[in-house]
């Protein structure tokens, strides 16, 4: 069992695409324009983005006992991610997200099967989340998470969190205490309005500062993100590309390049941040919500050319 830089704990899916022309009325037929079906998931995705980058790291998590399971599993593999901790459940299916895409915008429809294909507490390693240098999670499976990040602490291994909507909604009183466990939250904007009952961003990063979470970066989409620390909020913007296919995924590519600049480089925030808006720059230009996500020398090409201040 080799050492890690991350290991992320969390959710794999299959992603079944539509590329709509618009979206169509009930009862009406609208003809796709594209159809595809890739390899997904908020935290598989979020590996595959720093395994590009040059980390290594591992997927804790299940499939079902499935032609898509070895689907998965098989693509791990090809994307150097390791499966020490990654079960075949008997009896389980693996999940299908269905996701429209209309003008490079996505609606997702999220498999049941993701709260039912799942692991259990004492399928966890402590040495291998111990051996780490960090723990990304996205709380889909709470009881898992508080264990594993109880695992973490105790290893003195960082917390990292993506806080979805739909999670959000399970409220401050259920999601605490993984919450102030967290050294970095990463949520997109509904989830920290959702989680803070505010109206911006802004809003809702001071409250989870003011809450003892040290470093909060809102996903703001097109506009980049938004930084928070007890000491300065500062927003970083986004790189501007024309061809936006898919935005599947953008956010996954975001967390993992900045776990890989932040955690394994050791950058400072802002650096982090702007490195991580450019791989998500790249990824929204391709269908999919891998397919775009950068390597290393692809992105920095990228950094060298669209921003004049990038310096290595």
């Amino acid at each position: 069992m080799n050492k890690l830089d991350i290991v992320g704990l969390g959710e794999v899916v299959v992603d079944w695409v539509a590329e709509l022309p618009y979206y169509p009325k009930p009862d009406e037929k609208v003809d796709a324009l594209n159809e595809s079906y890739f390899p997904g998931g908020v935290t598989a995705n979020y590996l595959v983005a720093v395994s590009r980058l040059g980390g290594s790291c591992g997927f804790i998590g299940a499939v079902g006992d499935d032609i898509y399971g070895d689907f998965l599993i098989n693509d791990f593999e090809r994307e150097n991610i390791d499966t020490y901790l990654t079960f075949k459940i008997k009896d389980k299916a693996t999940p299908v997200n269905f996701i429209i895409i209309i003008k490079g915008e996505k609606s997702i429809i999220q498999s049941p099967h993701m709260q039912t294909t799942k692991i259990s507490v004492s399928d966890l390693d402590e040495s291998y989340i111990g051996s780490a240098k960090v723990l990304h999670t996205t709380i889909i499976h709470p009881k898992v998470t508080e264990k594993a990040i109880e695992i973490a602490k105790e290893f003195d291994v960082r917390v990292s969190v993506d806080l979805e909507s739909q999670i959000a909604q399970r409220g401050w009183k259920d999601l605490k205490n993984v919450l102030l466990n967290a050294d970095v939250l990463i949520p997109n904007k509904d989830g920290a309005k959702v989680i803070t009952n505010t109206d911006s961003p802004e809003k809702a990063a001071m409250i989870l500062v003011k809450k003892g979470i040290p470093i909060v970066i809102i996903t703001l989409g097109k506009e980049g993100v938004l930084i928070t620390t007890k000491k300065f909020q500062k927003k970083i913007p986004a790189y501007y590309v024309a061809n936006i296919i898919d935005t599947t995924g953008a956010g996954d590519c975001f967390n993992g390049a900045y776990s890989y600049g932040y955690w394994i480089r050791e950058w400072d925030i802002e650096k982090a941040c702007r490195y991580a808006n450019a791989a998500a720059a790249l990824k929204i230009q391709k269908l999919g919500a891998r397919t775009g996500m950068p390597t290393q020398s692809e992105l920095l090409q990228f950094l060298n050319e669209f921003d004049v201040n990038w310096d290595l």
